[in-house]
């Protein structure tokens, strides 16, 4: 049962990443059209805070306006995700939600930063950070963008306000030490970005969106990582 249910939230969100550009069905395209979009910024953002300084700099500033504009309906596409995938957890329900989320997060962005990394094989891809993250600074990726999926973010973040279960169920498992979480392949990347290889990671901290885990390298170091909607630093 589990195997079948980690392959069918890959299968979801790879039909969930195609859906805002190239007009793959899901049941809720609003909620497609928010994931996708914060995926691609974030995916964005990791790669051009490598290419110059400021290429980082409007990163990080790209990254904090969308935000602060967007958070609201990114929580209310969060509680739609979630509940859609209620119809597919077991008895196990804890385990089988934050694996569904957990692969289904992965799976997003290996596809945004495949799609980004393309974007940036160019001779100025200080360029083109400067050009795409001008354009969700600027507001024009915003999700209030798209006038009919948007007034469906607004109805989910109503109906969240009245309605909690969806969103507790996001944040399973409850107890500690866990080794996984909805953010456990961001914590594998952030951790190898910083040479700490095959880690042993045990999960400190799960209240999502904030997720805060520890881990420990094969050179017997320790490290903490703390996650927010799947952004990944150690710390």
């Amino acid at each position: 049962m589990k195997k079948t249910l980690l392959i069918t939230g890959i299968f979801a969100i790879a039909t969930i990443a195609g859906c805002a550009t190239s007009g793959a069905k899901y049941k809720n395209e609003a909620v497609a059209y928010a994931l996708s979009t914060e995926a691609e910024l974030r995916a964005l953002v990791s790669a051009c805070d490598r290419v110059s300084g400021p290429a980082s700099a409007e990163a990080r500033e790209a990254d904090r306006e969308w935000w602060r504009r967007n958070a609201t309906m990114m929580q209310a596409a969060d509680y739609g995700f979630i509940r859609e995938l209620e119809s597919f957890a077991d008895s196990r329900r804890e385990e089988s939600l934050v694996l569904f989320t957990m692969n289904a997060g992965y799976a997003l962005d290996q596809q945004m930063q495949e799609s980004v990394a393309k974007r940036l094989d160019t001779r100025n891809p200080e360029r083109v950070c400067l050009q795409e993250l001008a354009s969700f600074r600027a507001g024009d990726r915003d999700l209030s963008r798209n006038a009919r999926h948007y007034s469906e973010l607004v109805a989910l973040s109503t109906e969240a306000r009245v309605d909690q279960n969806a969103l507790r169920s996001s944040r399973a498992p409850a107890s500690a030490n866990r080794d996984f979480g909805r953010s456990f392949y961001q914590t594998e990347a952030a951790l190898a970005a910083v040479g700490c290889r095959q880690p042993q990671i045990a999960m400190l901290k799960n209240d999502w969106p904030t997720e805060v885990y520890e881990a420990q390298c094969q050179d017997t170091t320790y490290q903490l990582v703390r996650c927010e909607w799947n952004r990944c630093e150690v710390f």
